[in-house]
Order: C-alpha cells, then structure tokens, then sequence
C-alpha cells in the first residue's frame, strides 16, 4: 500500500493493487488489543509480547511459560536468542542465523506496522484478498479491512478459504492465482 503510495506521489503509475488479508489498520486491530496489557513506555513488555506471538508460530510453549522466560531477559537481543534456543529445541532444521534475523524482522515489522498511518490517500482501485476464516479484530474492522477510507477507487474484496495463515496454501493459493490471472487478462 504505502509503496504504491509512493509511487503515486513521484507521478509514477500504478495499475494493480492487490493486498494478502491486510491493510494498513489490519496489524494495529492486533497490537491495541495486547497494547492494553502493557505497562506505556515498557519496551521490554512489547518485545516479549511480540515475541511469545513468534515462538508460537513454532511451538506449543505455553504464554505464561515464555512470558516468564523471556521478559526478565535484558535487552531485544537476548529475548531473540531465546526465542532462537526455543524454536531450534523443537526444529533442528532450521538455520539459527535466519531465524534469528526472522524474529528481530517480526518484532520490528509489527512495530512498524502498529505505528502507521497513511499521509494520503491511495488513488486507484485495491482488490483485498481475504482469509475466510478470520478472528474478532479482523470482524471489527469491516469487510474491507478500512481500505475504503484511504482509497478513493474501487475497493473488491475476494474471501479465500482458509485463515491468516492458510489461505496461502492449497485451494486457497489456487483462488489467489485464479482472481489474478483474471485481474490482469
């Protein structure tokens, strides 16, 4: 979204916009939930909260169990090499060096995220590709993620079959490919 933006402003065209179920409200409906449990200005709470989100991503390690675990930890770093000591225990496969980079990248991503806002809107048509399946902060933001109110073209919304993590796979992968491939003839 905000490249496209960009792109804009520099009188650069852009053709197609299609979004993989977000948007530019879509990680905030997230953060502001776990946001309310923090302590304000408590970085290290932040980290751990996103982190924990991580770790799960990979392991059955109960929140309560990695919240003990990694928030008396004394920076960013060393929740992330726990966080890679976790994950590797349970996934041996996985290269350590990219993992590690994989969960400072989460971390700061969802950071980033949390804090954007658009400064214009986006001038053209967006096509939405949404997972079916979705949780009570994706419901609160309304069928089209907000798009509409930072967009001024069309904005189509496709349900895909599956959920944030799943709609990428199978039938839903194929769907994706299917209203593409469409989009573009």
């Amino acid at each position: 979204f905000e490249m496209c933006s960009q792109l804009q402003t520099q009188n650069q065209p852009v053709e197609y916009l299609f979004l993989f179920d977000g948007s530019h409200s879509y990680v905030a409906a997230y953060t502001q939930s776990y946001r309310a449990k923090l302590t304000p200005g408590n970085e290290s709470e932040a980290e751990t909260e996103a982190l924990c989100a991580f770790i799960q991503q990979f392991t059955g390690i109960e929140y309560n169990k990695l919240l003990e675990t990694l928030l008396p930890l004394s920076d960013l770093n060393a929740r992330v090499s726990v966080a890679v000591d976790l994950i590797t225990s349970a996934h041996r496969d996985i290269d350590r060096d990219s993992l590690h980079f994989a969960a400072s990248a989460f971390y700061y991503k969802l950071k980033a995220a949390d804090a954007y806002v658009p400064s214009a809107k986006y001038h053209g048509s967006v096509k939405l590709l949404r997972a079916k399946t979705s949780s009570e902060y994706e419901q609160n933001l309304g069928a089209d993620y907000k798009l509409s109110e930072v967009c001024d073209g069309e904005v189509s919304v496709h349900v895909i079959e599956g959920d944030h993590r799943t709609f990428l796979e199978g039938e839903g992968a194929e769907s994706i490919k299917n209203i593409i491939h469409s989009s573009l003839a």
